[in-house]
């Protein structure tokens, strides 16, 4: 996959520059805690859940099962104000 369509049409792009600005790597405070001391970068990176940001709509895009797996979707909210 080089690219995806995000529901606003943009499209995100999956490869190309690196780091891609588009790109997250995330990962929980539990499977955090599993690292200690110095740690290899390419370790955590491996560990983390990989998740995109439309830049235009704010969209996320969490590849939970990895990037050949379906990704699900959550849609930005406005919290009313008070």
């Amino acid at each position: 996959m080089a690219k995806f369509l995000c529901v606003c049409g943009h499209a995100i792009s999956t490869s190309g520059f690196i780091p891609n600005p588009d790109q997250w790597q995330c990962l929980s405070d539990s499977d955090f805690e599993t690292f200690s001391g110095r740690v290899n970068a390419e370790d955590l990176y491996l560990q983390a859940t990989i998740m995109f940001r439309c830049p235009e709509s704010g969209h996320l895009w969490f590849f939970w099962n990895g990037i050949d797996a379906p990704a699900s979707l959550y849609s930005p909210t406005k919290l009313p104000q008070g």
